[in-house]
């Protein structure tokens, strides 16, 4: 299961101008070892280009170790390689503005945060469940996956209504008591239908 690992906080930007969120991300292979690659989103529309597998560690944080080495002109080559193989290019994102940024006063950014987290809490909703993959729900919406981690986190530590952990090799979210009530779930008996998690 492949999951992200990072975000850098500095963008890249290529030879033509364009600025480029970067990503790290991994997933568990057999025997023990963990394959990484990068994930550059294009600001602009937010089309995402992946490229092939980058490294193999021992652990996911193995591979975080390896990020934090990386240097400008490797972000450079592996955004040209990213965008040179167009069948790896994901599909774009239809997200027509960023949630966060972008040329919006404050109150813009944060009703559309707020109307974005509303959308998490309804996907908990509709699957019944109190916990979910993180790829559930990074993928169960439209919007770009910077925009979606930034609405977890914001859901995670400022309004306690959920948290994120790795079980198993897998990145899940798991609904507080106070999460579970904002998406209008029921108090008890969810836990059960939540084990037969959403993937």
């Amino acid at each position: 299961m492949e999951r992200l690992l990072q975000q850098f906080e500095q963008p890249v930007t290529d030879r033509h101008g364009d600025t480029f969120n970067v990503y790290v991300y991994g997933r568990s292979r057999p025997g023990d070892t963990w394959q990484g690659w990068l994930v550059f989103e294009r600001v602009a529309d937010g089309r995402r280009f992946s490229t092939d597998v980058e490294t193999t560690q021992v652990s996911d944080e193995a591979i975080l170790y390896w990020a934090s080495g990386l240097s400008g002109a490797y972000f450079d080559g592996a955004l040209v390689r990213a965008m040179t193989d167009v069948a790896r290019d994901t599909s774009p994102l239809p997200s027509p503005e960023p949630l966060i940024g972008g040329r919006v006063d404050t109150a813009t950014r944060i009703a559309r945060l707020a109307a974005l987290e509303r959308e998490i809490l309804a996907i908990f909703h509709r699957h019944g469940a109190t916990r979910l993959l993180t790829r559930a729900v990074l993928d169960g919406l439209t919007h770009a996956h910077a925009d979606v981690v930034r609405a977890l986190e914001d859901l995670a530590k400022q309004g306690g209504f959920l948290s994120r952990r790795t079980e198993e090799g897998n990145d899940w979210l798991f609904l507080t008591p106070l999460g579970v009530r904002a998406a209008g779930l029921p108090d008890a008996g969810v836990e059960d239908r939540s084990s037969s998690f959403i993937g």
